[in-house]
């Protein structure tokens, strides 16, 4: 399923990003239109996953399931009418494809690599929906794109209700009890609030540094694909290597290390480095949360996801920012350091 779900978010995402850049922001009114669409894509998933937890008490992976599904019809719908419906799909989908990636990843006892294998494809599905936008082909794209993201929900379907039928009458822990039995009633209410408030600043400073930091050499395909694909192995392999050697070694050795190559990002090599390092802590940050509140997998990634439209926002608002784009790697990369030593001080052995 967690694979099923990242080759969709790829889709989504490409699909969203062929509507916006390709029709709506072309529009009058466009500047309101990425406003719009970045809210109800990002910020709305928090209410969305709080509402997903309250209902999803006792039917395991198919609300998750139920709201892909209802993302990705929302989503087709949305490029054709409204970027509002466009956004509201992808933020169903992206709640329901989170939920349902953390249930397998608890499950099968894998310690946060399935919410990198998720969350990666992200990435590739925006660079290739913004290529194709600009590069004719009409709508054709979009029905192709649309055609391919309902078999592949067909297919997760399917593999549902194989799983349903594989399990039928077994007597086994639900998903959900076993996030239950995680570490939040292990901890005080004080410490998962600034364990979550620094996660949260953290997703708010890699999203604006996403946003404002440049590359004098990023100005061919080849760079735009070396760089998206850095992007997208970064966050996968944060997950993976989190799991392996532990949180803080991974946090300390990939930002101490990003920041670094950030500094020397004007060299090529050195920039792409620093955006597979820098992106590394991606889905390290949700695993933390996760952990520490495990009955609410909805609302942790939603509440994250709320991050990065805040950070979202200097840029669309064009306000003042330092022009060196080397520091504002750097920076933000010790500065994400930094905070997550501090708040992760409060309880690092989460795993």
């Amino acid at each position: 399923m967690t694979v099923l779900y990242a080759i969709l978010h790829l889709l989504v995402d490409g699909v969203c990003a062929y509507a916006m850049f390709g029709d709506y922001m072309e529009r009058e009114g466009g500047y309101v239109y990425v406003l719009l669409y970045n809210f109800c894509a990002f910020a709305l998933q928090m209410p969305f996953g709080a509402a997903l937890d309250l209902i999803n008490r006792k039917h395991g992976k198919a609300l998750p399931l139920a709201a892909v599904c209802a993302g990705v019809i929302l989503t087709l719908a949305g490029a054709l009418t409204h970027p509002v419906i466009l956004g509201i799909g992808n933020a169903l989908f992206h709640i329901g494809g989170g939920v349902g990636t953390i249930c397998e990843d608890e499950e099968k006892g894998g310690l946060g690599r399935g919410l990198g294998v998720f969350v990666a494809p992200g990435a590739l599905g925006l660079y290739l929906g913004m290529r194709l936008a600009g590069g004719g082909g009409g709508s054709v794209w979009l029905w192709a794109v649309g055609a391919l993201l309902l078999l592949v929900c067909a297919g997760a379907v399917w593999r549902y209700l194989t799983y349903v039928s594989a399990v039928q009458g077994a007597e086994r822990e639900t998903p959900e009890k076993s996030m239950r039995s995680g570490t939040q009633d292990q901890g005080k209410t004080g410490a998962v609030c600034l364990l979550a408030a620094g996660i949260l600043l953290v997703v708010i400073l890699r999203s604006y540094i996403g946003m404002a930091v440049t590359f004098p050499w990023k100005t061919t395909v080849v760079a735009g694909v070396l760089s998206t694909l850095a992007i997208v192995c970064g966050k996968a392999a944060g997950g993976f290597l989190a799991a392996r050697f532990g949180i803080p070694r991974t946090v300390i050795l990939s930002l101490t290390a990003a920041a670094v190559s950030f500094l020397f990002s004007g060299f090529m090599p050195m920039g792409i480095l620093a955006l597979f390092l820098f992106n590394m802590t991606m889905p390290v940050t949700l695993y933390l949360l996760i952990r520490r509140l495990p009955s609410y997998p909805g609302f942790s990634f939603g509440f994250l996801t709320f991050g990065l439209f805040l950070g979202f926002l200097p840029a669309y608002l064009e306000l003042p920012t330092w022009q060196n784009s080397s520091m504002i790697g750097c920076v933000g990369s010790l500065a994400s350091l930094l905070i997550l030593m501090g708040v992760g001080s409060v309880r690092w052995r989460l795993t």
